[in-house]
């Protein structure tokens, strides 16, 4: 998966070039097919990207790519994998910044959307619904699945305490917060496979503000501060 233009992991096209180049083909090659099968199931349909379906969009033979990962579901795992790698590359720099909580939020907004507001995390929901219900699915995909989607609750806390305060410490108010704006991003991704869609600014601004009154109101019933100094070191 190439990382969203303009993210602390993109590059220019030059750079990622020569950064192919010194890496070794074997790893260059596994790029591509995760890639590929990326692109295959959101431009036919996770049922229809199969083993083959990948290897043809990767321009490469079966063969060639179960060598590489063993089999489809070991692939598909580790396009999950990539996906979590890159947003922990991405997660290590970030900050939130913002002279209130509304626009604190905001700036959770926008790191959410690094991850779950492109494209490719269409397809990474497409393969966890799927892995997680198969009942041929491994036991050692499992566990890696379900260690991975704990990490990934976990790694997103700090950026909530850093908007919230000690707000940020009550696991009811993280959850709604959570929720809401992930909810809120994922829903145009459906729509945006439909048709163009655009985002709308205005709509983004309601739903970064009702999420702030509500919070903002909770946190007051509950005796607990949404300024980012109240939160524990």
């Amino acid at each position: 998966m190439s990382p969203r233009a303009g993210s602390p992991a993109s590059s220019s096209p030059g750079a990622a070039a020569r950064s192919k180049a010194r890496r070794p083909r074997g790893a260059v090659t596994r790029e591509r097919v995760l890639d590929a099968a990326v692109r295959c199931i959101l431009d036919v349909g996770y049922y229809q990207a199969s083993s083959n379906a990948i290897a043809r969009e990767a321009g490469m033979t079966w063969g060639t790519i179960q060598h590489q990962f063993g089999t489809r579901e070991a692939l598909l795992l580790e396009v999950l994998e990539q996906g979590f790698a890159m947003l922990d590359r991405h997660l290590e720099t970030a900050t939130v910044e913002g002279r209130n909580l509304e626009e604190r939020l905001h700036s959770v907004l926008d790191l959410l959307d690094v991850y779950y507001g492109q494209p490719e995390h269409l397809a990474q929901i497409q393969i966890l619904l799927d892995l997680s219900a198969d009942p041929n699915t491994s036991k050692s995909t499992r566990r890696a699945i379900d260690a991975h989607s704990r990490t990934l609750t976990r790694a997103w806390r700090p950026f909530f305490v850093q908007a919230m305060g000690a707000a940020g410490q009550n696991a009811e108010l993280v959850e709604y917060a959570f929720l809401t704006l992930r909810g809120y991003l994922t829903a145009n991704l459906i729509p945006s496979r439909i048709r163009s869609v655009g985002r709308d600014p205005a709509i983004r601004g309601l739903l970064v503000h009702g999420v702030a009154c509500a919070i903002s109101e909770r946190a007051r019933a509950l005796g607990l501060s949404v300024d980012p100094t109240s939160a524990p070191s």
